[in-house]
């Protein structure tokens, strides 16, 4: 069975570039444009992995995670939180899983290397299917 990412972004080009190139990696795909939208999908769906922007308007990527922290079925599936405010050089400084138990993906990095990424923690992930 394929795994399921549920994308969290309120610019639909990063939604629908990461949508394709995932899709053609075999993962299931649901989208989201906000933040309450992203709550009811996860909810629904239970997802393998959520990849969320940080800065959305309304509910942002920190209420979403409240959210989903909050949520017993909810609060064990990995997050990849995807931002616009660091370089994609900067990543590294802000991954220590030690400290933040998340990952924070720069969307300025190429495509092919979030697409791994995403594959990354998805293997790495004790989240059952």
């Amino acid at each position: 069975m394929s795994k399921t990412i549920l994308i969290v972004d309120d610019e639909k080009e990063i939604t629908v570039v990461l949508c394709k190139f995932l899709s053609k990696e075999g993962f299931n795909i649901l989208t989201a444009t906000d933040g309450e939208t992203a709550l009811k999908a996860a909810k629904k769906h239970i997802p393998d992995l959520i990849v969320l922007d940080i800065m959305m308007p309304g509910m942002d990527g920190g209420d979403v995670m409240a959210g989903i922290a909050k949520d017993d079925e909810l609060k064990n599936i990995p997050i990849i939180l995807l931002t616009g405010l660091i370089a994609d050089n900067e990543s590294s400084v802000y991954n220590d899983e030690s400290t933040t138990g998340r990952l924070i993906m720069s969307k300025s990095l190429d495509i092919r290397e979030q697409v791994n990424t995403i594959k990354k923690v998805l293997n790495s992930a004790q989240h059952p299917a």
